[in-house]
């Protein structure tokens, strides 16, 4: 019963997106790619991630109840939330948006990045940072450099 609710939220929360995608005006002039084309993109991908969890949760023979594994011999279920863990990841993402703006964007998503990954189990810190940064510098520059869309510079200004 749980995903076929999740589901259809998610297919309510697609037309709302997508409903105001749509709103959105044309800027003036001519732009290779005006203000609505991410919200539609976003709406869409929701949109068909919503119809495929729908179609799974109302298809014949879906079972109800998400099965358990009987030879593990462990008594939890798979609907067992592990609550420190959530509420690390909310803390994390609470420290994400304090630091955003003084530290800057690459900084802080970074950090963000190596926090998240020791919340959900990785012990491999070098490894975390390297990704990290290169996901962080990388969507910088597509974001400031390339679309024109400032982000917080912060406290170490890229050069190039």
């Amino acid at each position: 019963m749980t995903q076929r609710i999740v589901s259809v939220g998610f297919l309510l929360a697609a037309v709302v997106v997508l409903g105001q995608a749509f709103a959105i005006t044309d800027g003036n002039g001519y732009q290779a790619v005006g203000p609505r084309v991410f919200p539609l993109l976003v709406g869409f991908g929701l949109a068909v991630v919503a119809v495929i969890g729908v179609v799974q949760a109302f298809r014949p023979g879906a079972p109800d109840e998400p099965a358990t594994s009987e030879t593990s011999g462990n008594a939890e279920s798979q609907d067992d939330v592990h609550w420190p863990s959530v509420l690390m990841l909310l803390g994390a993402l609470a420290g994400y948006a304090l630091i955003l703006v003084p530290a800057g964007y690459w900084q802080a998503t970074t950090v963000f990045f190596v926090a998240v990954a020791r919340v959900l189990g990785s012990r491999r810190l070098l490894r975390d940072l390297l990704v990290g940064l290169v996901l962080a510098l990388a969507t910088y520059f597509l974001f400031d450099r390339l679309l024109g869309i400032s982000l917080p510079p912060g406290l170490i200004r890229l050069a190039f």
